[in-house]
């Protein structure tokens, strides 16, 4: 699928994540790369760490850090149209050496207890089984390893009508991805690391701002401002051409603007919303 173009009809066929994939959207995740490195750093990332990625998409923050870091960065996604974008962005980069992604499943990770010095998701672990991924995170991780994870959250204390319309707004963001969505609250996080057997557990709350900082980083992450604006508007090119033509896909964006007002835009409800940075470390007995 990765070396032509897909008709009309073919991308109507393609889930949510498949999508964006093929459009090659570089990542979703709250936070951006400024929060890829703030994670990178609480777990303690160099290059001699062997790294897990799980629901890595196209690849782009395991690429990133492979890059910047220097680590062995494995990634997995259920996606197979994802895993072949993150081989050809990989190729691209210049890390083939330092990266290795496949196909997996999150519930069943292809790895040998005990392999990884991390393991990091980024707007992943939100559509999850939440108590069978952190086991089996866990699972995977050396004694002494870190998890660390980059997911959005809603607050615990929330007026009745605000907590309606995010209820809304997870329910649409359940119905375009096709799977569960739903927000913890920080204190659930919490536990639920804890009841995955992690110790040393630190939940940090953050705020969604739009950053000069952020800017920067990404267009250094895109080789330079032309490049970033090459691939920018291919990407837009692409999303309007798509949208135009297609009431389906027009129908999803459309679901989706939606969900991200009453996300990360309105004020009366986006006060309660935010992303984490939580970490947690394997027992090393």
């Amino acid at each position: 699928m990765s070396g032509h173009s897909l008709s009309i009809q073919e991308t109507e066929t393609l889930g949510y994540y498949d999508f964006m994939s093929y459009l090659e959207v570089p990542y979703f995740h709250v936070g951006g790369l400024v929060s890829t490195e703030k994670l990178a750093e609480l777990c303690r990332l160099d290059r001699d760490k062997k790294v897990l990625m799980v629901g890595c998409g196209t690849g782009f923050s395991a690429c990133y850090l492979a890059k910047k870091v220097g680590c062995f960065v494995v990634g997995v996604d259920i996606a197979e149209l994802s895993i072949e974008k993150a081989k050809e962005r990989a190729k691209k980069k210049g890390v083939e050496g330092i990266t290795d992604f496949r196909i997996g499943d999150a519930y069943a990770l292809p790895f040998e207890a005990g392999t990884f010095d991390a393991v990091i998701t980024e707007f992943v672990s939100q559509f999850l089984d939440r108590g069978r991924a952190f086991r089996e995170f866990a699972r995977v991780l050396k004694p002494g390893g870190s998890l660390g994870i980059n997911e959005m959250y809603r607050e615990k204390e929330i007026p009745p009508k605000p907590a309606e319309k995010l209820t809304h707004a997870e329910d649409i963001f359940g119905e375009i991805t096709g799977l569960p969505f739903n927000l913890p609250t920080p204190e659930e996080w919490e536990k639920e690391l804890e009841e995955a057997g992690l110790e040393d557990v630190q939940v940090r709350k953050c705020r969604p701002t739009a950053s000069l900082e952020e800017a920067k980083k990404l267009i250094r992450a895109m080789d330079g401002l032309l490049e970033f604006a090459r691939y920018f508007s291919s990407v837009s090119v692409k999303m309007i051409k798509y949208t135009l033509i297609s009431k389906k896909i027009r129908h999803r964006f459309r679901r989706l603007g939606e969900g991200k007002k009453i996300l990360l835009r309105k004020k009366s409800t986006s006060r309660y919303v935010g992303y984490v940075l939580a970490t947690g470390t394997k027992p090393k007995k």
